[in-house]
């Protein structure tokens, strides 16, 4: 223990005698006290003295210093690549059995030393010691990010990494790795490095969506390992229909790559698979990796997007390159003149800073023409555009501007984004939109609401309006090209950006049919993506009611059926479908009020990816360079008992002692101010008690 204080501690020297020297003055020729016994003449003018003693100490400031000492034991961590390519090397079948034992053998020899801690990778880092080894993707690179954020500031003893050094997913985890900084990395080598007689379809390049009678390429490699001076035949079938078939010639070379054209007409509408696979030879490691399928969406349409100012804008600019990103999407940029001189009439216009009355015509021929509008309203617009677009009453006096953030609304339910694209949307910089109270006209719904600092506003700041005259979304401020520029800072992508704004493109696009029902269901999702639907059912008056029941079948491409009922929330519904197996589906969502039957159905596609059938050999290289650039050590699995003596002789995975200092200010001591009130009412006690007044 130590004392620091504001002021000199000398100071004490003089205050104890000035504070017994005030109490000595009280009582000096008391004749009560005079009369009392020897103790309470002395106890009295000491317990006043100390008393007020104490107070003057509290003058000085004085803080008392406690050291804490805290030993925290390295940690040993153990990371096991749970992926399915470590079946595909000779004697899997008992790996698992093998990395269990491995994984007792570490606790039964240092759980008394170290703390233990055991996790498994592959689409995602989980803390287990169960070994399924069969996970579809290997992302070595999140699993040692995650490890340097999580023991960040910890006593990392070392890291224990068996895997067969194959990743298909994220970058190369040496980069990731050095963030664990100081900390020995030890590999275990799973499987043969030695490449095996094999083909593998290893690419396919083609677009996602084409369009209808539209002649497409796909684009498909082909690798092969210890294949010499023979040929091979690729095929491209399509429902097990033969579409057109290509011969390719090997060498004679250990590794040969060869890369195959074909060319296809889009024939009929809707998900089409196309099946490309490699004549199998003889002595193959695996037949498994000599085909793929691809999903191509063929529509027989286009939905036109319209970008519409007086002037370019960065804004504009921004939300067109979310547009182009979808295949099904043809942009162009136009003035509000042209809009109207051209006669043109999109799908949907984006339309930046209208200024009426200058531009009436075109909000006039919008209207006349039932076409979706998005606004985005700058801080800058007039009066007479507020009055002139009429839809939204503004309460400013002030005509200043502002700095508004954004924040998903919890209670939207139409569709939904992702956790990323939410957790994205809290940290992108404000917009500048005009100072007031903003209030929407009509029947709206608030995706993005207003948010001043960790204050969320009940106003809006992008909204939908899909049941006034003019169908109309409606930003309120402009910057948004700041957003996009935030993401790509943060997640070097545009990911999340892009997904905001092409679901509210994708919600203003469907069409207005009236009273009835409406569903919203993606098209496409991945093996292990959950599966969500939202619906709305509107009445006569256009208002959403959730009176009727909806259902929700589906059909695979077996004749499998699912079936389903629909949530209530809010206004709408929505259904979590959860995962199915990877294939085409037909779903056919149902309903019936007043004793009306309503209908609608789509397709949706899930597809498997198994980039793990496409393994041949082991990676060790990977794991020795993680070994290499941390200051640990490779050995294949088999030697992993040589590998427990290396880390329980290291001197440096040691023990530290921690030093914490602990401050206590004697102001802030309940201890010390009770001390001080227990000297004045032992002195009135006493004085009390033996007659004083």
């Amino acid at each position: 223990m130590a004392l620091q204080a504001n002021n000199s501690l000398f100071w004490i020297l003089l205050l104890l005698p000035l504070a017994f020297g005030i109490a000595w003055y009280f009582y000096r020729g008391n004749a009560w006290l005079k009369s009392q016994s020897k103790a309470l003449q002395r106890g009295l003018p000491f317990l006043r003295g100390f008393g007020l003693f104490l107070i003057m100490l509290l003058l000085l400031k004085i803080t008392l210093l406690f050291n804490q000492s805290e030993v925290e034991r390295p940690a040993l961590i153990t990371l096991i690549d749970n992926s399915e390519s470590l079946k595909r090397f000779k004697d899997s079948n008992q790996l698992a059995k093998k990395i269990a034992d491995f994984s007792e053998k570490i606790q039964d020899r240092f759980a008394d030393r170290y703390d233990l801690y055991f996790y498994t990778i592959g689409t995602n880092i989980r803390e287990s010691n169960r070994y399924l080894l069969n996970e579809e993707e290997s992302n070595h690179e999140l699993a040692f990010k995650q490890l340097s954020e999580q023991f960040l500031n910890r006593n990392v003893g070392a890291v224990v990494f068996a895997s067969d050094g194959n990743y298909n997913v994220g970058d190369n985890p040496s980069y990731a790795a050095e963030q664990l900084s100081l900390t020995p990395i030890f590999t275990l080598g799973i499987g043969d490095t030695t490449p095996k007689k094999d083909q593998i379809v290893a690419n396919l390049f083609y677009n996602d969506v084409v369009f209808l009678n539209d002649v497409f390429p796909i684009e498909v490699d082909v690798e092969a390992f210890k294949i010499k001076n023979t040929q091979a035949v690729v095929r491209l079938s399509q429902n097990g229909t033969l579409i057109d078939s290509k011969t390719i010639t090997y060498k004679n070379e250990e590794n040969a790559f060869n890369r195959v054209q074909f060319q296809v007409t889009a024939q009929k509408s809707g998900f089409q698979a196309y099946t490309v696979s490699v004549e199998y030879l003889n002595g193959e490691f695996s037949k498994a990796n000599n085909t793929k399928t691809c999903y191509i969406e063929v529509i027989d349409s286009r939905n036109s997007v319209c970008f519409m100012g007086s002037s370019p804008h960065p804004d504009l600019a921004a939300l067109r390159s979310v547009a182009e990103t979808n295949k099904n999407y043809q942009t162009s940029f136009v003035t509000p003149q042209e809009l109207v001189t051209k006669n043109l009439k999109p799908d949907l216009v984006v339309w930046h800073s209208p200024n009426l009355p200058n531009d009436q015509e075109a909000l006039n021929f919008l209207k006349r023409n039932k076409i979706a509008v998005l606004f985005i309203i700058p801080g800058n617009f007039s009066n007479a555009t507020l009055e002139g677009l009429d839809l939204f009453n503004l309460n400013n006096a002030r005509g200043q501007t502002d700095e508004i953030q954004g924040t998903m609304n919890p209670g939207f339910s139409t569709f939904d984004l992702s956790e990323k694209a939410k957790t994205a949307l809290e940290f992108f910089p404000p917009l500048v939109c005009k100072f007031g109270k903003m209030a929407p006209k009509g029947n709206y719904e608030v995706y993005i609401l207003q948010k001043i600092e960790n204050t969320r506003k009940s106003e809006p700041l992008f909204y939908f309006n899909k049941r006034a005259a003019l169908v109309h979304g409606l930003i309120y401020g402009e910057g948004v090209w700041r957003w996009r520029l935030s993401d790509y800072m943060k997640s070097k992508n545009h990911e999340q950006f892009n997904e905001i704004f092409l679901r509210a493109y994708a919600y203003l696009m469907v069409k207005r049919e009236g009273m009835g029902l409406t569903v919203q269901l993606d098209k496409r999702f991945a093996k292990n993506d959950r599966i969500g639907a939202n619906a709305h059912f509107y009445n006569a008056s256009l208002d959403p009611i959730t009176t009727p029941k909806i259902s929700l079948s589906l059909r695979d491409a077996q004749g499998k059926k699912y079936a389903f009922q629909f949530a209530t929330i809010n206004d709408g519904y929505r259904l979590d479908i959860g995962s199915l197996p990877p294939g085409k589906y037909h779903w056919i969502a149902t309903t019936q009020y007043q004793n009306k039957p309503y209908r609608k159905e789509g397709d949706f596609l899930i597809e498997d990816v198994s980039l793990e059938k496409s393994i041949n050999a082991a990676n060790h290289g990977i794991l020795r360079l993680l070994s290499q650039q941390s200051g640990g050590e490779y050995y294949p699995f088999s030697e992993n008992d040589r590998l427990l003596n290396v880390i329980e002789k290291r001197t440096d995975i040691t023990s530290i002692e921690r030093i914490t200092t602990r401050f206590w200010d004697l102001v802030d001591s309940w201890f010390f101010l009770l001390m001080i009130a227990l000297c004045f009412f032992l002195e009135w006690f006493f004085k009390r008690y033996y007659g004083a007044y």
